[in-house]
């Protein structure tokens, strides 16, 4: 009857059939439901477009892709690509509800300085951690006027457009901010060595393993160009000026250099060449350009690094991680360790513009080299053991 097709297999007789397989005959069997090479891009375009055109096959689809996929589709339905355009309407806006030219300006200035430090993209994750280092830095005055801003920019320009992320991102942080007295103990060098153990991917562990050495702002290191590696010195040159953020460089111990251009260089060097153009045929429009991206020295996804770091952080501390805990652990290591604090806000990117004067001017002075120094002599070393 099973031969004939009046009966149905039944779970006990597949799996006596299936002990009798060899691995080889397994594999032919699932040859076309197991897949012998990566899909490409072109084999994703096609199950897309059957799954428009087919419901059967597109409810088959979403089952699976909210199996095995669920987490980041549910990331990409809280993160809004914010562009020159809804920059252009949101004044549009705010003119026709005749706001000053004055308040207007002073909206749009708070809105940039934290649009270049997302890098662009809101999220709840990645707005609440700027904001908790904001807190850090400035005066509970300067962060309600990002906060109104940004909420400012969401009302205007998002709610119109997609109400359920506009409610998302809102009701993430609130308009006042004042400055965290946050108690919870910073992790010792040892546990940022069990954390490091954990995180999965080479570019989140080169990314944990930059802001810890460094102290630098969890922004800072997509900031680097190819261009601003020095492989010799063991440095990046971040160049970056604001009103009170002007970091423009970071060391590396040597360990880590290594690590870079054994495992990290290689993959980035991957990502780029694999990624390029598909990024080009399919680009939200959102700067930097896709050649910026292309020469960025990191040029991964920042929300999933962060996931990846957290996750990590709550397996080794049992409790909820924020990167900016890296920069305070670099601070507090290198003053503990007698570094003298001009030096370690020099580094920090905490020191006024007379300080940075050579170091802007000249690609490599005694300046660099003495900062240098106090920092082989005496920063923290994940690799190191």
């Amino acid at each position: 009857m099973i031969r004939s097709g009046r009966r149905r297999v039944g779970d006990g007789l597949l799996c006596s059939m299936l002990r009798l397989l060899t691995p080889e005959e397994l594999q032919s069997l699932l040859r076309g439901w197991v897949p012998e090479r990566r899909a490409s891009l072109s084999d994703a375009l096609r199950v897309i477009i059957t799954a428009r055109e087919d419901p059967t096959f597109r409810e088959q689809f979403l089952a699976l892709l909210s199996r095995y996929l669920g987490d980041y589709v549910q990331s990409l339905g809280r993160a809004w690509h914010v562009t020159q355009e809804d920059i252009e309407a949101f004044i549009k806006a705010k003119r026709l509800k005749g706001v000053g030219e004055k308040t207007l300006n002073d909206e749009l200035r708070y809105i940039r300085r934290a649009l270049e430090e997302l890098d662009w993209v809101l999220t709840p994750e990645g707005i609440t951690e700027f904001l908790g280092g904001l807190a850090e830095e400035e005066s509970p005055y300067v962060v309600r006027h990002v906060t109104v801003s940004l909420k400012s920019l969401i009302k205007t320009v998002l709610k119109p457009r997609d109400p359920g992320l506009f409610a998302v991102l809102y009701n993430s942080f609130t308009t006042i901010k004042p400055r965290n007295h946050n108690k919870t103990k910073l992790p010792t060098l040892e546990e940022l060595r069990q954390v490091l153990s954990k995180i999965e991917s080479i570019e989140a562990k080169t990314y944990f393993i930059i802001l810890a050495e460094t102290g630098l702002r969890p922004s800072e290191p997509f900031l680097v160009s190819m261009d601003d590696v020095d492989l010799e010195h063991g440095m990046l040159r971040i160049g970056k000026i604001t009103e009170t953020k002007r970091t423009f460089i970071a060391f590396l111990q040597p360990k880590t250099l290594e690590f870079i251009k054994a495992q990290y260089m290689p993959r980035r060097d991957w990502l780029v060449r694999n990624r390029l153009e598909a990024i080009k045929a399919d680009y939200l429009g959102v700067k930097p350009s896709v050649e910026d991206w292309a020469r960025k020295f990191m040029p991964f996804d920042r929300d999933r690094l962060r996931r990846e770091i957290k996750e990590a952080a709550r397996q080794v501390l049992g409790r909820d991680f924020e990167l900016y805990e890296l920069r305070k652990f670099f601070a507090t290591w290198m003053i503990s360790r007698g570094v003298p604090e001009s030096i370690v806000n020099t580094l920090q990117g905490r020191a006024p513009p007379s300080e940075h004067r050579i170091l802007i001017e000249h690609y490599w002075s005694p300046r660099h080299e003495e900062l240098r120094n106090w920092y082989l002599r005496h920063a923290p070393c994940l690799l190191c053991h």
